[in-house]
């Protein structure tokens, strides 16, 4: 509905058929002074970015990481704009038009900010969104012949300077031509260290130790929450997984959820 309107008259001369007369016709046409409210929208105000790690072994205890990470994109749209539409989507980036889609190759909050201008007129509408990881990292199997403390694996939790909660599990599972962990007599049965580690420019600065014992199963799984962390810039977060076993062949593999506060 418009709010206010002026009136248009156009006249149009209408020839009658009718005893040869003419008469004189006038429509008023209702016309807008005011334009639509200027909005911006996206598609869904929280995505996941996801990540993946597996490690591969040809055979020569030299792993090579194969890292896949999976940006979501976020679809960002605006109505009753003016003659030009800008972005800035609080990471760095800009764009432009009224309807643009951006990646985020980091999780966090972030600020994005429309623009829409004229020569008479600016307006600016901001949105916020949260961008969030989903991580997944399969590590080689943690026996090595070069050792005879067996192995250790190290997991990068991807944890950024900012406030987070991360909550996932470790899954160690048998793996290999070695019997089958629940074959093993009670002196034989497999053991495994499962420690949360922060660090500070890649150096371990304190440590919490979330399993460490024997098992006779096939699979282990192990359960993994941090509340509400916040860490400065340069710390870090990890897992760290060991075997004492030389015979045993272990493959680890862990996910977990990293959501932005």
């Amino acid at each position: 509905m418009f709010s206010r309107f002026t009136g248009v008259t156009i006249a149009l001369l209408v020839v009658a058929a009718v005893a040869s007369a003419s008469a004189l016709v006038t429509y008023n046409i209702m016309t807008s002074e005011e334009s639509e409210e200027f909005t911006a929208k996206v598609d869904f105000a929280e995505g996941n970015n996801h990540y993946t790690m597996i490690e591969i072994d040809d055979g020569d205890n030299d792993e090579e990481e194969q890292i896949t990470l999976i940006l979501h994109e976020f679809v960002f749209s605006v109505t009753g704009e003016l003659d030009t539409v800008t972005w800035d989507f609080g990471d760095g980036s800009s764009g432009t038009g009224a309807i643009i889609s951006h990646q985020y190759e980091e999780p966090g909050n972030y600020l994005v900010t429309s623009t829409t201008s004229s020569p008479d007129k600016i307006e600016t509408v901001s949105i916020d969104i949260t961008v969030n990881l989903v991580g997944f990292a399969e590590a080689d199997n943690m026996e090595c012949t070069c050792a005879p403390t067996g192995k250790d694996t190290i997991i990068d939790l991807i944890a950024l300077p900012l406030e987070q909660s991360i909550a996932g599990f470790v899954k160690v599972e048998h793996d290999g031509s070695s019997e089958s962990c629940s074959l093993r007599n009670p002196f034989q049965e497999c053991h495994v260290r499962v420690v949360m580690q922060w660090t500070d420019e890649g150096s371990v600065i304190a440590q919490e130790v979330l399993f460490d014992d024997t098992f006779r199963s096939n699979e282990l799984i192990v359960d993994f929450s941090l509340e509400e962390l916040s860490l400065e810039q340069g710390k870090g977060l990890q897992l760290r997984l060991e075997t004492d076993q030389l015979r045993d062949w272990h493959k680890p593999s862990a996910e977990w959820y990293t959501s932005v506060v």
